[in-house]
């Protein structure tokens, strides 16, 4: 994080002209999944096939953890790529991989300030076999600003993820080569925290 820190400021220094700054931190959220939505399509061990979908509204909880990378394109806007590791819901983990358009309220980046964002994204789930994801935030926070450098940002968002969970019948998993289909949607509230140097 030093050297980081150091090489960021060197980066300001020179692009403090043009009004560009790169961006770089941390981000943790606690998420609360409030609704779980699937649509099966398999064969049953016995041979038959089956198509079950349905909607529940639940509480799981979970959290995730970000780092990201990002560019100020002005003091207002800033665009940023974010990797992580999240539980979804009560089905598996995931690494999604996500870019990430912010509007910060205020054109001073040495003041605290608002700010909103949209994010949309891919990656993986941790299972097997691994198949890809889809996720969706849109949110909005406030930014302290501890130092020219150093920023502290608590954040609130709605989120969506389509997923692939393993699927059981009778308490058996059906394997991977008798499924048709097995996508789920989960929506989500988060509350969070990030660093941002």
């Amino acid at each position: 994080m030093l050297i980081f820190s150091l090489f960021n400021r060197s980066v300001d220094a020179r692009e403090t002209e043009r009004g560009s700054r790169f961006t770089f931190g941390l981000e943790w959220n606690y998420i609360a999944t409030l609704h779980y939505g699937f649509h099966f399509n398999y064969f049953a061990p016995e041979g038959f096939r089956v198509d079950d979908a349905d909607n529940f509204f639940g509480y799981w909880n979970n959290a995730d953890m970000n780092v990201h990378i990002g560019w100020n394109i002005d003091p207002t806007w800033n665009l940023s790529m974010y990797l992580g590791y999240a539980g979804v819901g009560n089905i598996h983990n995931v690494v999604p991989v996500s870019l990430r358009a912010t509007r910060y309220f205020g054109k001073d980046p040495l003041s605290d300030r608002w700010f909103a964002f949209a994010e949309a994204g891919s990656g993986i789930c941790i299972k097997s076999p691994v198949q890809e994801i889809l996720i969706g935030k849109t949110g909005f926070g406030y930014r302290l600003s501890l130092s020219p450098d150093t920023k502290l940002d608590f954040i609130l968002s709605a989120r969506t993820t389509y997923t692939h969970p393993h699927i059981y019948y009778d308490g058996i998993q059906i394997s991977s080569t008798r499924i048709n289909r097995n996508n789920a949607y989960l929506s989500a509230l988060s509350i969070g925290m990030a660093i941002t140097f």
